[in-house]
C-alpha cells in the first residue's frame, strides 16, 4: 500500500496484521484474509474499505442490521443505556452544565438524554435516519452529518463515542467537529485502542477485533498526533478497560467472547487485572478529552 495516509500525506505503509477480519457480529468472518496498514509517518492503523458506499451503509440502517440488533430505538437503548453514566463521570457533569452540547454519532441518542437536564440544548448529529423521528420527539435538534449543522450554530462541548474508528477520513472528521466548538470548547472522544492486550496475544481475538467497519485504529501516540494535525490541544488520554480477567481466559479456551463473570475470580484479582492493562496502555478503550484553543 502506497497511497498518501489522509491524516499525515505519508506514504509508506507496514501491514501489521494479515487474515481474516469479523463483518458483522461473531462468526461472519471475511471470505479471504485482509490487511490491516500502519502508517509510518502517524502510527494509525487502517483497513482499507470492504464496502462500496459507506454513507449509505450507515444512513440506512444496515450497520445494525449486520450486528443482529436492529433499528429500533429502544434495542439501541438496551445495549448501550449502561455506558452512559460512566462516560458523563469521565467528562464531569458540572462541565456540562448550562452548555450547548452535540453528541456526534449518537445513535438512539442515550448520552443526550442523560444530559438533557442539565445542558441548554442538545444537538444530534446521526447518519442512521431510523433514529431521526425518535431523536426530536425526545427534544433533540437533529442532523445526519456535522457539516449540515448551520455554520452560525457552535456548541461548548462535543462528544463522540466509539465512531472515529468508522469514519473514512478521520481527519476531516474532527475537523468539523473543530468548527462546531466555539474557541475553548471540548471533545470528548473514545476509540477502541489498538495496543489492546488481547489483539497482541490472541489471533483469535484479533480476526474479532479488526472488522469490516472499523477502518481506523489508534494507539494513544497515533491518536493525539491526530488530534493534533485537527487543531486540538490533547488534555488528556484515559485508558479504560471493560472487561474481567474471566474474559481474556475464556477467549483464550473458547475463541468467542463471553462477557464478564463467566469464571468466578475473586474481585481483587479482577481489579488487578485491569488496573495492570490500564497502567501498561494495553487496555480496550481510550477516552480523550481535546480542547480546541481560545
Amino acid at each position: 500500500m502506497n497511497t498518501p495516509c489522509p491524516i499525515c500525506n505519508a506514504t509508506s505503509w507496514s501491514s501489521c496484521y494479515h487474515g481474516s477480519i469479523r463483518m458483522g457480529s461473531f462468526g461472519k468472518k471475511s471470505p479471504e484474509d485482509l490487511d490491516i496498514w500502519e502508517c509510518a509517518g502517524c502510527g494509525a492503523r487502517h483497513l482499507p474499505p470492504v464496502m462500496a458506499d459507506i454513507e449509505a451503509y450507515y444512513k440506512s440502517g444496515e450497520y445494525r442490521d449486520d450486528l443482529s440488533q436492529g433499528n429500533a430505538a429502544d434495542a439501541y437503548f438496551k445495549v448501550n443505556d449502561n455506558d452512559q453514566p460512566h462516560r458523563l463521570d469521565l467528562i464531569g457533569m458540572h462541565n456540562l452544565r448550562g452548555k450547548t452540547v452535540a453528541d456526534i454519532g449518537c445513535g438512539a441518542g442515550p448520552f443526550l438524554d442523560l444530559v438533557k437536564g442539565i445542558a441548554t440544548k442538545t444537538i444530534a448529529i446521526e447518519p442512521n435516519q431510523c433514529y431521526h423521528d425518535s431523536l426530536r420527539q425526545r427534544g433533540h435538534e437533529v442532523y445526519t452529518w456535522a457539516q449540515d449543522v448551520p455554520a452560525e450554530t457552535t456548541v461548548d462541548a462535543a462528544v463522540s463515542y466509539s465512531v472515529l474508528e468508522h469514519v473514512e477520513d478521520p481527519l476531516k472528521f474532527l475537523q468539523d467537529i473543530h468548527r462546531l466548538l466555539k474557541p475553548g470548547g471540548t471533545l470528548s472522544l473514545s476509540t477502541p485502542n489498538a495496543d489492546d492486550w488481547m489483539v497482541a496475544n490472541s489471533p483469535d481475538y484479533a480476526a474479532f477485533f479488526y472488522r469490516k467497519v472499523h477502518l481506523w485504529y489508534f494507539t494513544a501516540t497515533a491518536l493525539q498526533k491526530l488530534a493534533s494535525i485537527a487543531g486540538f490541544d490533547t488534555q488528556v488520554v484515559v485508558f479504560d478497560h471493560r472487561f474481567d480477567l474471566s474474559n481474556a481466559m475464556v477467549w483464550m479456551r473458547d475463541k468467542r467472547p463471553t462477557g464478564n463473570a463467566k469464571i468466578p475470580f475473586d474481585p481483587a484479582l479482577n481489579a488487578a487485572w485491569r488496573e495492570s492493562l490500564i497502567s501498561q496502555g494495553a487496555s480496550d478503550y481510550l477516552y480523550a478529552t481535546l480542547k480546541k484553543p481560545a
